[in-house]
């Protein structure tokens, strides 16, 4: 329990990406057909989503604040999703220095 706090606390902002006004908009996707593939990031690293039967402890928007998007549209995707597993986490962020405040 206590590494999952310390992962936590780690993860900074994660519900949206530097830069992008419009990480995750509430609306239905526009695309055609809908939900071409999810997103999501982490520390501003992109990372695949994919769509769920069940949201994992890192996804649960009851727990924290990662939300999944349309790569097309970027539509907030409104179901659950897990990260895809298949894909390695992006670990450079966790070699940066921690902010000094």
């Amino acid at each position: 329990m206590k590494s999952l706090r310390k992962l936590f606390a780690t993860l900074r902002n994660t519900h949206e990406a530097p830069g992008d006004e419009t990480f995750a908009r509430e609306r239905p996707c526009a695309c055609s057909p809908e939900w071409p593939a999810l997103e999501t990031t982490a520390n501003g690293y992109v990372m695949r989503a994919l769509p769920s039967a069940h949201y994992s402890i890192m996804t649960n928007p009851e727990i924290g604040t990662f939300v999944a998007r349309c790569t097309g549209c970027h539509a907030r995707y409104p179901s659950p999703w897990v990260l895809d597993t298949n894909e390695p986490m992006p670990y450079a962020w966790a070699r940066e220095p921690d902010d000094p405040r």
